[in-house]
């Protein structure tokens, strides 16, 4: 008998701009491919508002589809009021009636083996799913989200704002730890999540990395070699603080050993602070039509991620397409790379700027590191084979319990 899973996400997962919605749709196809009956309730958010009609067709697969509208702006007002409570303000915004008179629905007129919660942001309607259903309850991992605001709160140089962060950020901690021990498994999407939750006492992970699918026909695409790119949603703030520290610290003194060299920036919602510059040869592209087009039209992808946890789902992609790297370490955490293998790390501007010329000084080095990235990707990362697996297990809670 085929699993019966709902998928509860905090943004319908479309269209796949960004790594939160790339990870949230390939599980939606992944568990279809595996026969699995599938249910998908998404609030609809004012942020990310996607017009039904423009959803792909495999939407029409799903056994359930329902959609709730719900405005998770930051409000300045309820912001200011969240200050004299205990409840954090990253959650409460996902919280909201109309959501929880859908769950409830759905719960009485459908019976599921597996409810699977797309992060924390849709884990307050956790109590509600317990009280209406015997399903298995288990969350997505993508990311441990205080330590991402941690970093930034850290980071931080106005003072006023400075503990304004250090307090949402204690606030989400607490919640986060309290949650997470409320699930009866929790699928994480990195080995960092995995062996850090283990080392705060919740020993319930198991590790479902982001998967690829590598490319057996490529379009043919000439390569600038004198490129190098950042491919990424710049509406999430480790990108913006990442490409910005790398504009300013590695690629304004330039690369006077190649002139033609040329610095590529794509991603939805780029800030205006970053605009193109033909002094420094550097292009701001903003959204893209095709993805895979541009990246096989570039030359060395930079990933200058300087906070963050989760996996990085560009970097797998580029991996699939057999692309040379160069990344910061915490950008690379959780892959199993190692550096001068399938990938250079680089921390620091003089470490870039080594990476880089190295890469132009010797491609054939550059290429074969491309490959053995892609042979990386094709060993440990197969969609199809993870959610085989996963899908076996979650038919066997007992012994998922154990894996």
């Amino acid at each position: 008998m085929a699993l019966k899973i709902l998928i509860l996400t905090p943004r319908i997962p479309f269209p796949l701009r960004d790594g939160g919605s790339i990870a949230m749709n390939q599980s939606i196809q992944a568990y279809l491919e595996q026969g699995c009956q599938v249910s998908v309730l998404s609030l609809n958010t004012s942020k990310h508002w996607v017009d039904e009609n423009d959803l792909p067709s495999y939407y029409h697969a799903l056994h359930l589809f329902r959609t709730v509208y719900v405005r998770t702006h930051i409000n300045p007002l309820s912001a200011f009021f969240n200050l004299f409570s205990d409840k954090s303000y990253h959650v409460t915004r996902f919280v909201n009636k109309d959501v929880e008179k859908a769950l409830v629905s759905i719960l009485q007129q459908e019976s599921f083996d597996v409810i699977q919660f797309e992060s924390i942001y849709t884990s307050p309607y956790l109590s509600l799913a317990r009280l209406h259903s015997k399903a298995l309850c288990v969350c997505r991992v993508h990311n441990i989200e205080h330590k991402i605001w941690q970093h930034l709160s850290q980071h931080e140089s106005s003072f006023l704002k400075r503990r304004y962060l250090q307090l949402l950020t204690s606030r989400l901690k607490k919640y986060e730890m309290e949650i997470l021990h409320q699930f009866d498994r929790l699928l994480t999407i990195s080995n960092q999540e995995k062996d850090w939750l283990e080392s705060q006492g919740i020993s319930r992970g198991y590790y479902l990395p982001f998967g690829v699918d590598t490319h057996p026909h490529l379009p043919v695409v000439q390569q600038d070699v004198f490129s190098c790119y950042h491919l990424g949603s710049m509406d999430w703030v480790p990108n913006v603080e990442g490409v910005q520290w790398f504009v300013e610290e590695v690629w304004r003194e330039g690369f006077p050993e190649y002139p033609a060299l040329t610095l590529y920036l794509a991603g939805r919602n780029m800030p205006v602070s970053l605009v193109s510059d033909s002094k420094r040869n550097l292009v701001v592209l903003g959204e893209i039509d095709d993805a895979l087009v541009f990246s096989l039209s570039k030359n060395i992808m930079l990933v200058p991620l300087r906070s963050g946890a989760g996996i990085r789902i560009k970097i797998l992609e580029a991996m699939a397409l057999g692309k040379t790297i160069i990344s910061t370490r915490v950008g690379a955490e959780g892959l199993g790379l190692t550096h001068g293998k399938e990938i250079l790390l680089a921390d620091s501007p003089e470490e870039f700027r080594a990476a880089i010329l190295s890469c132009l000084q010797e491609p054939d080095k550059a290429k074969q590191m491309g490959q053995e990235a892609r042979h990386h990707a094709e060993t440990y990362y197969q969609t199809q084979v993870m959610y085989q697996h996963l899908v076996q297990l979650l038919s066997n809670p007992s012994t998922l319990a154990n894996a």
